[in-house]
Order: structure tokens, then sequence, then C-alpha cells
């Protein structure tokens, strides 16, 4: 049986380590006169938020100890679809 919420976080885990890795790289370049820009950037860089993505990936590695062979496939074909679907997202925004 497959464990729906393990292919659940792996999305997340996609989803927050690749945001945590943006707004690291853009927080120095980042003005507090754009607020949404800035809040966001805030939210998904620092120490606590590194914090926050380092304990889903080991929630993660340690649901891969618990599942049998097909449900670690399962996630991993759900975590590459998702780093496929981050890195189009953000090669869309870039090329507009």
């Amino acid at each position: 049986m497959i464990d729906i919420g393990s292919e659940k976080l792996s999305v997340l885990v996609v989803a927050e380590w690749s945001y945590l890795s943006w707004g690291e790289k853009v927080l120095g370049f980042t003005s507090r006169d754009d607020f949404t820009t800035y809040e966001w950037v805030d939210l998904h860089s620092g120490e606590h938020f590194a914090g926050v993505v380092a304990y889903l990936r080991g929630l993660l590695d340690q649901e891969g100890t618990l599942l049998d062979e097909e449900g670690r496939n399962k996630c991993k074909d759900v975590f590459l679809r998702t780093v496929q679907l981050e890195e189009d997202f953000f090669d869309m925004t870039y090329s507009s």
C-alpha cells in the first residue's frame, strides 16, 4: 500500500526547499519598499526557515525507511515531477 501522506510530503519538501534556495539567493537584493516581495523572501530565508526545511527533509528521509519499494518509487516520481514543475515555473517567470 502506498502512503498518500508520503507523496504529499515529497511535494512539500521540493516546494519549500526550492523556495529556501531562491529566498536565500535574492535576500540581499530585495527592497523593503516592495512589501509583498520582501515579506515572501523574508519568510522563505534565514536560519529558522532553513530549520523548517531540514526538519521536513528529515521526515521524508524517515518515511523512506518505512515505505516498501513501490512506495519509495512513487515518492521519488512525485518528487522529481515536482522539481520539474518548479523549474518550469521559474523558467517561465524569468523568461517573461
